[in-house]
């Protein structure tokens, strides 16, 4: 059994500092196991598309910036897999990044850059380029970042590469909550594998509301832990052992042709 923790926090925009440290305390509270995956929401460190784009930007391969050490830390601390996000630098172009690491390693160990910037970010932030896969306590997992779940054929991708775990890592606003749930239980079913999303929760800098209720859903499409709207973290164990048996039972994606 896998277990995840999903850290559904309000950010308060340009206040990396205070977010950061806002995060451990909740990471502290939640008493997590070794051997875990902890997973925080999109830009968590700086607000959702802060103003300062450029400022709040940082190289996350090492863990020479303020966001990626505390990653870095946070994993040796906890003996988990910690799945932060933040802007990227890359070269002269800036990246919406989720950003992986693991206990006892100093660099990161995966990361991905999100493939669909939304409306908002696409005059600073350059579009990733492909789907990222990475192994973690024997599951097969792939990374996203919030507007690509509009984007199924982004998820088909990962599926051609066999996948056990889609991660979400979201600012979804409450507008349009019906969406993120509707697409989450979508990408569940027709990849029939764990979706596991964390939204940011509380207000943008414009004053508009997130909508939270951070989801984790099983292979066939069903809620296996479900937040609020408040600050919380979301705690789930998952089983491997379903997305197999279901596979066989309903083998949608071989007859597809895909090899999972």
């Amino acid at each position: 059994m896998l277990k995840v923790y999903l850290i559904q926090m309000e950010s308060i925009p340009g206040k990396k500092t205070r977010n950061l440290k806002h995060a451990a305390s909740l990471v502290r509270k939640a008493a997590v196991k070794k051997g875990g995956i902890i997973l925080f929401p999109e830009m968590f460190a700086t607000g959702y598309l802060p103003h300062d784009t450029l400022g709040s930007a940082e190289v996350f391969k090492d863990a020479s910036g303020e966001t990626a050490k505390f990653l870095s830390d946070l994993a040796n601390k906890t003996g988990c897999t910690v799945i932060g996000a933040g802007i990227a630098k890359k070269g002269r172009s800036l990246t919406n990044h989720s950003s992986v690491y693991i206990p006892g390693r100093a660099t990161e160990f995966a990361g991905y850059d999100k493939m669909h910037p939304f409306l908002r970010e696409q005059s600073s932030i350059s579009a990733g380029k492909k789907v990222t896969l990475f192994k973690a306590e024997g599951w097969r997992i792939t990374p996203t970042i919030c507007y690509d779940l509009r984007f199924p054929e982004t998820y088909r991708a990962a599926v051609c590469r066999g996948i056990d775990l889609i991660t979400v890592q979201a600012a979804w606003p409450k507008s349009r909550v019906t969406h993120f749930e509707a697409l989450l239980r979508a990408r569940a079913i027709e990849n029939q594998c764990y979706v596991v999303a964390v939204n940011a929760c509380g207000l943008d800098a414009g004053g508009n509301a997130y909508a939270g209720n951070s989801l984790v859903i099983d292979p066939e499409g069903n809620t296996v832990a479900c937040a609020g709207e408040a600050e919380t973290v979301l705690k789930a164990e998952l089983d491997i052992k379903k997305v197999q048996t279901f596979r066989r039972r309903i083998p949608a994606l071989k007859d597809a042709g895909f090899a999972v």
